[in-house]
């Protein structure tokens, strides 16, 4: 009987710890899969970022590759819902830098569809334009 009320106790300890694990964002990943809000944050506190359809985009306004090709805006995506480097509940929409109400649009090349994030998006931002790209692994 002692046996049996152990591995039970064992057992809901064990789902419990991987359910706040998961919740929290701090489930082991080994380097496998596209960074995260916590992760790029962590590394430069400063970093200008945003969360979009599950991925990260960064500004990338100011790459070379970027900068020699001219980006026409097309459809709007959203717009930011919340200015914050709190990475806990660092949701869709919500960006590091970027205030409450800036809108998101795709580009004139590639049409949105909600959950197929594009490789990069445009933000009209206090007269500017600026390039933000997904940064995704492999």
């Amino acid at each position: 009987m002692w046996r049996k009320v152990a591995i039970f106790i064992s057992l809901s300890l064990f789902i419990v710890l991987l359910a706040v694990l998961s919740l929290t964002g701090s489930f082991p990943h080994f380097g496998l899969g596209n960074p995260t809000a916590k992760e790029i944050l962590n590394g430069n506190p400063n970093a200008d970022i945003l969360k979009l359809d599950g991925l990260i985009y960064s500004n990338a306004s100011d790459l070379e590759w970027i900068k020699s090709k001219e980006y026409t805006k097309g459809d709007k995506i959203g717009e930011i819902k919340k200015q914050t480097t709190n990475t806990l509940w660092y949701r869709n929409f919500y960006a590091s830098k970027l205030p409450k109400g800036t809108i998101i649009y795709d580009t004139n090349d590639r049409e949105y569809t909600k959950g197929d994030a594009p490789m990069l998006i445009i933000i009209e931002h206090n007269n500017e334009i600026l390039i933000y790209r997904s940064l995704v692994e492999g």
